[in-house]
C-alpha cells in the first residue's frame, strides 16, 4: 500500500468523496468531510511527486501530520 493508498482510505472512512471539488472555506461546514478532502489532496500531491519518479518522503513536513492522522484512522502505524 502506499502513502496515497493510505492516506485516501483514511479520506473514505471518514467521509465520501464529493460529487465536485467544493470550496473548503465556502462548502464545508462538516468538519469531517472537510478533513477527508485534505487526505484526498494528500494523496494526489503524493500520486503527482511519484509520477515525476521522486520517492515521497514520509517524514516531510508537508505530510507528517496528515499521514499520522491517517494511520490512526486507518487503525495502523501512528
Amino acid at each position: 500500500m502506499t502513502i496515497a493508498d493510505e492516506l485516501r482510505a483514511a479520506a473514505d472512512k471518514v467521509a465520501p468523496p464529493p460529487v465536485a471539488r467544493p470550496s473548503l472555506a465556502d462548502q464545508y461546514p462538516d468538519l469531517d468531510a472537510c478533513y477527508a478532502q485534505i487526505f484526498r489532496d494528500a494523496a494526489e500531491t503524493c500520486d503527482v511527486v511519484t509520477r515525476h519518479g521522486i520517492e515521497v518522503d514520509e517524514r516531510a513536513d508537508w505530510l507528517v501530520p496528515t499521514l499520522a492522522a491517517a494511520r490512526k484512522i486507518n487503525g495502523g502505524k501512528p
